[in-house]
């Protein structure tokens, strides 16, 4: 389970709600834009990104959260409902073919951090939740039963922009996995989570825990 945040941490967050326009190479609208204290430091690629973004996958109706991790690469989230069979797996128990294709393999699979500050929480967000305190929506976090699968770009090959080695990162070969690349990577895992279930020609609409606020 997610541990709640010191009261010094959740101090220490700069949080900024930004605007809901596209994701980054891309022409989806997210549900919500965070800046969070996670931004790199100092120019590059990652300059005008966002620190999390959320969306819900059309192809597959599953909700998907990109969010920078504290060495400011990206991570890709995709929460699955209870009823999936992979619901509740640790990551060291997905079986491998869902990672075939991707960056990296499966590497996180945990409940809502419900706990967490907004700005960087992997769970539901909705345009409701985006734009009140987040006491005000705590209930509505409540109703969050996805589970969810991700994995981090801190590869061999990854340049993670607060790495103290970052200089040497064209030496390296390493290269940043930006907002676009992180939003694809997020979307074929949902595909590959989705087929998974053999739910290929199933109705998004029906597939997924709950939006925030909606009636099961």
């Amino acid at each position: 389970m997610a541990k709640k945040p010191t009261k010094t941490r959740a101090k220490a967050l700069a949080v900024n709600t930004l605007p809901p326009s596209v994701i980054p190479g891309t022409n989806v609208v997210p549900e919500a834009v965070y800046r969070n204290d996670r931004h790199p430091i100092g120019s590059g690629p990652w300059n005008d990104e966002p620190d999390k973004f959320a969306w819900t996958d059309k192809a597959t109706g599953y909700p998907c959260v990109v969010v920078r991790e504290r060495g400011g690469e990206y991570g890709a989230h995709v929460g699955v409902p209870p009823t999936h069979s992979l619901s509740g797996f640790q990551s060291e128990a997905v079986p491998g073919e869902i990672s075939e294709g991707l960056h990296r393999p499966v590497s996180s699979a945990e409940p809502c951090e419900r706990d967490a500050p907004e700005p960087i929480s992997i769970c539901h967000v909705t345009e409701y939740r985006a734009h009140v305190p987040r006491q005000a929506s705590r209930s509505q976090t409540e109703g969050d039963d996805a589970w969810w699968l991700g994995m981090t770009f801190d590869g061999p090959r990854d340049l993670v922009p607060m790495r103290a080695s970052r200089r040497l990162a064209a030496e390296r070969g390493e290269t940043y996995r930006d907002a676009r690349f992180a939003f694809e990577q997020a979307t074929l895992l949902a595909r590959r989570l989705f087929d998974w279930d053999g739910l290929g020609d199933a109705q998004p609409s029906t597939l997924g825990s709950r939006r925030d606020g909606e009636a099961q």
